[in-house]
């Protein structure tokens, strides 16, 4: 069923705004709601999924809190986040992010899902679809993911993509304390629709 939210409107040249949901053989990719924070709270609670995202596990209030922020926030200018939820057989089991980064026409993803439905190929498929929403609707020149060299999952997630490791970043950033590495891998436009 199509979203009643507003529909972001698209941040740079391109085809017109989405037409939500962003539908692939198996998922359903639209625009947060408020009611999505109970959902999200089922792997946002979890030390294992937040760990990396580097910040402490959400509670209810902080869940209800994002998710009414998320589904309201525009995507159209640098800083803006667009928040997916993630829809598997009628359940939201996990999220998109589209980031409007600094600089020319560029955007950072990232995807998160419940550890239950791990293993089966749909953190591919849901950021697979985010890709082609940046580059294909939201005309983005460069996509990049930043992951923590420790989430192997996630790292193969963006090696499946076809996407490229430019950076090895040494301590950049503390988890639980920790000083801890970062990997960035990225594609662009053109090597996005080589692989289409």
């Amino acid at each position: 069923m199509p979203s009643s939210l507003p529909v972001p409107r698209p941040a740079v040249p391109g085809p017109a705004a989405p037409e939500w949901p962003l539908v692939t053989d198996r998922l359903r990719l639209r625009p947060v709601a408020p009611a999505d924070a109970e959902a999200f709270l089922r792997w946002r609670s979890r030390t294992e999924v937040v760990r990396f995202m580097y910040q402490p596990p959400w509670d209810l209030p902080t869940a209800q809190a994002k998710l009414s922020t998320w589904s309201t926030a525009p995507f159209e200018e640098v800083g803006d986040v667009l928040v997916l939820a993630i829809e598997a057989d009628g359940d939201v089991v996990g999220e998109a992010m589209l980031k409007w980064a600094a600089g020319a026409r560029q955007a950072e993803l990232g995807y998160a899902l419940h550890p239950d439905v791990s293993g089966r190929g749909l953190a591919t498929e849901a950021a697979r679809a985010t890709l082609e929403l940046a580059f294909a609707t939201y005309g983005f020149h460069r996509v990049y993911a930043r992951i923590d060299e420790e989430n192997v999952a996630s790292v193969r997630v963006a090696e499946r993509l076809g996407m490229r490791l430019e950076a090895h970043l040494l301590e950049n950033d503390q988890r639980d304390g920790v000083w801890s590495n970062e990997v960035v891998y990225a594609l662009l436009d053109r090597e996005h629709a080589e692989l289409a």
